[in-house]
């Protein structure tokens, strides 16, 4: 295990499909009141709902149980604006018939294509690290913050390509020791998925951070096994 990991995100098979469709929606279906031809993909959005324990190294274990897709949020392709009335509503359903589960934070994706973004491949995608949550992404949660025990931030990341050598399934290093970041590839879909990590107060650096997906083979196995 790297010495300065001090925090996991696991995602459950559950939540991972959730997420990861509700991405590829928002990228590939246009909405009936959105019919822009060609199609332009717009981001998804919801809440991260599980509990927080400890592992038996010490390491805070954040457990993304479920997520929920939240419908009616304003989703445009650079941006989106949730709705606290949704909230409310998820909220309170999950206190009703699950309340062993509690608010952990929020999902969104970053779709990015050739024809509106003029982004040309995943190397360059992932080169600009368009992963990561943008400024705008950093004031949304820090307004939530003030309201909400927000503790993880996840980023789905989209680029779809027809031509261009497949990405290796892997953790995403841009720097030396960071596990934050995973890539994998579905069809003819490159995908990310960034864990962004909250004390009380602040972010976690990325380095302290550790995201795992059993249900695509991303696990323990593979950090301690480096």
């Amino acid at each position: 295990m790297i010495k300065q990991l001090q925090h996991i995100v696991s995602i459950s098979e559950h939540a991972f499909f959730s997420i990861t469709a509700a991405a590829l929606e928002a990228y590939e279906i246009a909405r009936l009141n959105s019919l822009v031809i060609p199609h332009v993909p717009i981001e998804s959005y919801g809440n991260l709902w599980g509990y927080e324990a400890q592992s038996k190294r010490g390491e805070r274990v954040l457990h993304v149980s479920m997520a929920d897709i939240e419908t009616s949020a304003d989703c445009k392709p650079g941006s989106v604006e949730p709705n606290n009335e949704s909230f409310i509503l998820k909220r309170d359903l999950i206190d009703r018939f699950r309340p062993e589960l509690e608010y952990l934070g929020d999902f969104h994706s970053h779709p990015y294509d050739l024809v509106n973004d003029n982004v040309k491949s995943a190397l360059q995608v992932e080169d600009q690290e368009c992963y990561r949550f943008s400024p705008s992404d950093i004031r949304h949660v820090k307004a939530l913050k003030e309201t909400r025990r927000y503790r993880v931030g996840l980023v789905t990341t989209v680029f779809k390509s027809d031509k261009g050598r497949r990405l290796k399934d892997e953790y995403v290093r841009v720097e030396t020791e960071n596990y934050s970041c995973i890539r994998f590839s579905y069809d003819k879909f490159t995908i990310w998925i960034k864990a962004h990590v909250y004390g009380e107060k602040n972010a976690i650096d990325d380095q302290r951070v550790a995201l795992l997906c059993p249900a695509i083979g991303f696990h323990l196995g593979m950090i301690e096994g480096e």
